[in-house]
């Protein structure tokens, strides 16, 4: 029992300190944007050095003191699907990237909106039928609060437009995606962060409203909460 005690304390503490480590953004099946260049980042050890490859391209990076690392691939075409390789102390592999255009869905309920589920737009079960586009992916961003801004996003899944996965899909998106990739003939990628309900103002910082002549007084009335305490409270 006491050997078995520690092989697990080895395996959490290897698994929180394996580096280099990407945002959840990154993927398999995630789409990068054509025509510009491609920024890579994330986490590592101090100073350690991280080498990644796409396509034909290497490039490496040494992150910094604090283990932060970024680096640009060069642009690429539209095209794929490749791996994305990053090596450090160990190697994160993503398989199925894409390239091709990366549009972000964001807004209310009529963003959210999905093909199926509470919104069933209409002849949903025939468009779900004929949703078979290998060449489109989605990401849904998992909905949270924060008072400040965070550096990443909570575990999400790219996933790959068919009649399995497209009743989830947000719906004004995926008819988006679907014109423009008929149009285009390139990978289409959805990053799909909307959140039925939400007032602008939700999504505007705290800074932001200071330094507005309109609204900077208005905000110096407001008090400062702590919402990841008050969201922990609350759940």
């Amino acid at each position: 029992k006491q050997n078995f005690i520690l092989i697990v304390i080895f395996l959490i503490h290897f698994t929180l300190s394996a580096t280099p480590r990407l945002p959840q953004v990154f993927g398999d099946n995630m789409v990068l944007q054509r025509g510009m260049p491609i920024p890579v980042w994330g986490w590592a050890d101090k100073n350690e050095k991280i080498t990644l490859h796409i396509n034909h391209q290497t490039k490496s990076v040494t992150a910094d003191n604090n283990g932060k690392w970024r680096i640009n691939f060069d642009k690429e075409a539209a095209g794929g699907p490749y791996q994305l390789v990053v090596e450090g102390k160990e190697t994160i592999t993503f398989n199925n990237v894409l390239v091709g255009e990366v549009w972000i869905c964001s807004g209310q309920s009529n963003m959210e909106m999905p093909i199926a589920g509470w919104g069933k737009i209409k002849n949903y079960e025939q468009e779900i039928k004929e949703a078979n586009y290998p060449k489109i992916h989605v990401l849904t961003v998992v909905r949270e609060t924060a008072s400040k801004p965070k550096d990443d996003i909570a575990p999400a899944e790219w996933k790959v437009c068919s009649p399995e996965t497209a009743g989830d899909f947000t719906a004004v998106g995926y008819f988006f995606a679907r014109e423009l990739y008929n149009k285009l003939k390139v990978p289409v990628g959805l990053i799909n962060t909307s959140w039925c309900g939400t007032m602008g103002e939700t999504w505007i910082s705290r800074e932001a409203f200071e330094n507005s002549d309109e609204f900077k007084s208005m905000i110096s009335q407001m008090k400062v909460l702590n919402l990841d305490s008050l969201t922990k409270q609350r759940t």
